[in-house]
């Protein structure tokens, strides 16, 4: 799930990584604090949607799985030139933020099928994979091969992995269950 709605905020990791002068503690402390509010926006509204009935949460699975479609049927990059953007940490939480559609999208359903023990093991998880995260785009943010490398793999994988996620959500609706009965006609 992280991999899925992170994978281009990799790229924009490894884009501020990679620029001169960059303050790799400020790019570290914005993105966790972007990965933790879009968490905590999640966890919320996941708590939120507990009071729709349980059969329809499942179906919220819909929403990561139009965003790798739409990502897979996208057919031309259309990133231009920006201007240059400091490294402080709130710009770089503000990316990563207004980054994060799909991570609602994918968080919101996710967090409302968890338990408890499960969401605080999802949250506690963030932390070492967005550090883990930072440091693989800081390494090919400073290496001239990897940085191309890593735009094309985070470009051709995450649709993928947005579809099955999507499609494993909306898997644990009830008629998706093994062992449920047909009625009987009588």
């Amino acid at each position: 799930m992280f991999a899925a709605t992170n994978a281009d905020d990799l790229i924009v990791l490894t884009i501020f990584f990679s620029r001169p002068g960059c303050s790799r503690r400020q790019v570290v402390v914005g993105q966790l604090a972007g990965i933790y509010a879009i968490s905590a926006l999640s966890y919320t509204a996941a708590m939120l949607a507990l009071a729709v009935p349980h059969g329809w949460i499942p179906w919220l699975g819909i929403f990561p799985l139009l965003i790798g479609l739409r990502w897979l049927l996208r057919s031309s990059d259309n990133q231009g030139d920006a201007a240059p953007v400091p490294t402080a940490w709130w710009v770089v939480a503000g990316v990563t933020m207004a980054n994060g559609g799909d991570n609602l999208a994918v968080y919101i359903p996710a967090f409302a099928m968890q338990t408890g023990t499960q969401q605080v093991i999802t949250g506690a998880t963030f932390l070492p994979l967005t550090l883990l995260w930072c440091g693989i785009a800081c390494v090919a943010g400073q290496h001239p091969a990897w940085g191309p490398l890593v735009g094309r793999i985070c470009h051709r994988a995450a649709p993928f992995v947005l579809i099955a996620l999507g499609l494993w959500i909306i898997a644990h609706h009830p008629i998706f269950h093994f062992g449920w009965s047909i009625p009987n006609a009588a």
